[in-house]
């Protein structure tokens, strides 16, 4: 049923978590926002009726949001608590477990009624979202879509600041986001192309997402518009939900501070109520953190993009970006996940050195028998015929993989004078930027190294 120009007849169920009572589920009635309150779009976000400041220099209030979470109905286990660190130099809370923890107990408990649930939310809005929907359908962003359940809903608790059930804990979150969607324009320009490429991506994801909200009529313009509002709501969404086992893009309060590690020590476990348990996946000694696996452990970029962090992962993407590879270049193996190298020695993965070969193959007139058999080869398994025309080619592979390594240094080198010459205070994030491509400038200066020691001799 649509909405029309009168009070809507349908009732949108929502999670009312009382602030000082145990969890309780209620519901409220969606209305139009009301022309009369137009004036509140002119007010800085400090001054905005929500009470939740989004500055930077905003503490997060993590106590209150504890007691919050304990009269909500969430049991953390004896020695679950939140203490203070710093993440790539911003405030960061934490939960080390401090007495030791065995294997497949749970660490916390939190009830269904207080996750925010993509498929639940969809149920919620249901006709009352469909034109943000047509939007970004029209922008192909379908995929998405239970991305933005999220992100419309929490923004709607934003637009409610103290009255929202969720005042505690968004008041506990960061304000400070090394994330894509928080750089600005010159940091963007201080980016590698395959990293560069990946924020471009999330920062489109931003702009839909603030376009479609444009077109929901329940929400104060003043906060469907602000573009510092839609940053902070999609970081939050964006780095602190994940897709449940049957496919459901879940938000769990609390359980939302644990942070990535690899190899993770818990996960997330939901039972048939919806209810969340951080489980222990091996023994758990004094002090250590419950760490969750975020994913993309070898693809630092995305974690950069999509968290706001660096992580020291065994093996990172070579950066090999080919625009519109043909189908026989996927199958050989064209996909990040496989293209490693070692950020320890610069070892290279068997993936890299067939995707370079074929991709070397595809351009040559002349070995058009020779992209036939290795293509086939590749797909039955016959790694003799692979191996031989590996040796066939085995200089002018070696010169490729230097090639494209020197351009990856000589463009990591001019972006490190870039970001030298500019001030970080100015530039927030340029510290994490400067460091990650620190780390690219290390691990390829190995990768070249280990060229050269395969080929035997200093590749021409």
């Amino acid at each position: 049923q649509r909405l029309t120009n009168n009070l809507p007849k349908m009732i949108l169920r929502s999670i009312l978590l009382a602030t000082s009572l145990l969890a309780s589920v209620g519901a409220f009635q969606m209305r139009k926002y009301h022309a009369a309150s137009n004036s509140v779009r002119s007010l800085p976000t400090s001054l905005h009726s929500t009470s939740i400041s989004i500055d930077r220099t905003a503490p997060r209030e993590i106590g209150q949001f504890q007691e919050w979470a304990v009269q909500c109905g969430v049991r953390p286990e004896s020695g679950f608590c939140l203490v203070e660190g710093r993440v790539d130099g911003n405030e960061d809370w934490r939960p080390p477990h401090r007495p030791a923890f065995p294997e497949e107990l749970g660490a916390l408990w939190v009830p269904g009624e207080m996750i925010l649930s993509a498929d639940r939310i969809a149920q919620e809005f249901q006709g009352y979202a469909d034109a943000s929907l047509e939007v970004l359908a029209k922008k192909g962003m379908q995929e998405f879509i239970p991305l933005y359940h999220l992100y419309l809903k929490v923004l709607m608790e934003y637009d409610q600041g103290t009255q929202s059930p969720y005042f505690y804990w968004m008041n506990s979150l960061p304000r400070k986001w090394n994330t894509a969607a928080s750089m600005d324009d010159f940091c963007m320009s201080c980016l590698p192309p395959y990293l560069k490429k990946r924020c471009e991506h999330k920062r489109e994801q931003v702009a839909a997402f603030r376009e479609a909200t444009r077109a929901f009529e329940y929400l104060d313009p003043w906060t469907k518009t602000n573009a510092d509002v839609a940053k902070f709501v999609y970081n939050v969404v964006m780095s602190r939900s994940f897709e449940s086992d049957d496919g459901d893009l879940r938000l769990v309060p609390v359980a939302d501070m644990l942070n990535h590690g690899y190899p993770a020590n818990a996960a997330l476990n939901y039972d048939e109520s919806g209810n969340c348990e951080v489980i222990a996946t091996r023994d758990i000694q004094p002090g250590e953190d419950l760490l969750l696996d975020y994913g993309d452990v070898t693809n630092p970029a995305k974690l950069l993009a999509k968290y706001g962090f660096l992580f020291d992962s065994p093996a990172t993407y070579c950066k090999l970006v080919f625009n519109n590879p043909s189908k026989e270049l996927l199958d050989i193996g064209y996909e990040p996940s496989k293209l490693l190298i070692g950020t320890a020695n610069g070892e290279i993965a068997p993936a890299v050195w067939d995707v370079m070969l074929y991709s070397r193959l595809e351009r040559k007139r002349d070995a058009a028998k020779d992209k036939r058999a290795f293509y086939e080869a590749h797909m039955s398994g016959d790694e003799e015929t692979k191996a031989a025309i590996h040796q066939k080619y085995f200089k002018e592979t070696c010169n490729a993989l230097r090639l494209h390594v020197d351009n990856i240094l000589a463009e990591v080198s001019e972006l490190t004078v870039r970001t030298n010459a500019f001030d970080s205070s100015k530039h927030p994030r340029l510290g994490v930027i400067r460091r990650h491509n620190e780390s690219v400038t290390a691990t390829f200066q190995k990768v070249r190294t280990m060229v050269e020691q395969i080929s035997g001799v200093a590749v021409a």
